[in-house]
């Protein structure tokens, strides 16, 4: 039951949270219009921070949804499983889960703010007005000094060594990693997460989830069957040992990132090989930023690109075909592969990498989504 926070704006909310794996009926409607129709959720959840927010905040939309709270939410993009326009639902009454801009300050002021973290920058400013805030540890100096004159009711932190309300330790589990946190009461949970990026991203979402008075392990379980963002580093699948990820990111530090969390998944067994669907800045930026973190770099022009060139070639049927190729009769076992960038006919790509080794095609991907 959501209990522990007292909304701004009316009375508490209330989700039910008994049946598991079922989510609730909810309507997709247009990001672009105005907010009226979700303004009356009586409590908002604001997701911000350098990166990961899309990734966050669809980890506490899909625990939530999956213990009957009828959240809301509006994200940077669809949640796996959850079919095409799930980025922006509508549910019947329960929190809304919004991603924040570091510099426009949210009206009114969201109740409860998951931070991921704001990199060499400064945390936003307007999170010294939010009563109940959840950071990783490392931000906690910085946080209360930026609250300072506000006052923060609730911060709660995570993360590795003493200190933090919820003390965290990820540990490989399998092809992906464990979490196991313990609270201020001895509480303990785990939970496993296929991309060990993603770990800071689940402990925020699980942290959020117990800050409305769900119970670690029922969070926990709830987070079990979420899929994942569209193309945010999403694995799309697993063939003879083979993992293929979907990947949107275009700039370098993303892309590093993106490459690095391949790496780590892949182990000290398998080797990184991307796939980019690129025209040629983007294709030089992928080439860059791959560096010592990729065997094999692939990339294939847009469509409707007129030239193919080199290894930049014009992404027509054969052309995808032979790109596809040039992927999997390479791929061993443990490596993974990265499919990047976001022009056509980059969404079909993930399923076709798949079929070419064996698994599951590109319409069991798509339906998937």
């Amino acid at each position: 039951m959501i209990k522990n926070i007292v909304p701004r704006r009316g009375g508490a909310a209330e989700g039910k949270v008994e049946a598991l794996g079922r989510r609730p009926a909810v309507r997709p409607f247009d990001r672009g219009q105005e907010l009226r129709e979700v303004a009356d959720s009586p409590l908002s959840i604001a997701v911000a921070g350098l990166r990961g927010k899309t990734c966050t905040g669809a980890m506490l939309a899909h625990i939530l949804s999956v213990l009957e709270s009828a959240p809301s939410w509006i994200l940077g993009a669809d949640l796996v499983g959850y079919g095409l326009r799930s980025r922006a639902e509508q549910g019947a009454g329960g929190p809304l889960i919004l991603e924040a801009s570091p510099s426009a300050v949210p009206e009114p002021a969201p109740d409860l703010c998951v931070f991921g973290g704001a990199g060499p920058g400064e945390p936003p400013p307007w999170i010294g007005q939010v009563a109940t805030v959840i950071a990783p540890h490392r931000e906690k100096a910085r946080l209360e000094g930026l609250a300072e004159g506000f006052g923060l009711d609730n911060l709660v932190t995570y993360g590795p060594g003493p200190g933090a309300t919820w003390t965290v330790d990820s540990r490989w589990s399998g092809s992906g990693c464990r979490i196991v946190a313990r609270g201020p009461n001895r509480e303990v949970l785990w939970a496993d997460v296929p991309v060990p990026a993603h770990a800071d991203n689940a402990m925020g979402a699980l942290a959020a989830a117990m800050a409305l008075g769900i119970a670690p392990m029922e969070a926990a379980g709830a987070l079990e069957s979420y899929q994942g963002v569209r193309r945010h580093l999403t694995i799309a699948g697993r063939t003879r040992s083979v993992t293929v990820i979907d990947s949107v990111a275009r700039h370098h530090d993303s892309i590093s990132a993106d490459l690095a969390a391949a790496r780590e998944l892949a182990g000290g067994q398998g080797r990184v090989r991307v796939l980019a669907v690129a025209d040629p800045p983007l294709a030089h930026t992928v080439t860059a930023s791959a560096g010592r973190a990729a065997e094999q770099v692939v990339t294939l022009r847009p469509a409707g690109s007129s030239r193919g060139i080199d290894r930049i070639v014009g992404a027509r049927r054969s052309h995808t075909g032979r790109a596809v190729r040039e992927i999997t009769d390479q791929a061993r076992p443990g490596d993974v592969v990265v499919v990047l960038g976001t022009e056509p006919p980059v969404e079909h790509l993930a399923g076709e990498v798949l079929e070419g080794l064996g698994g599951a095609g590109p319409r069991a991907y798509r339906m998937a989504s």
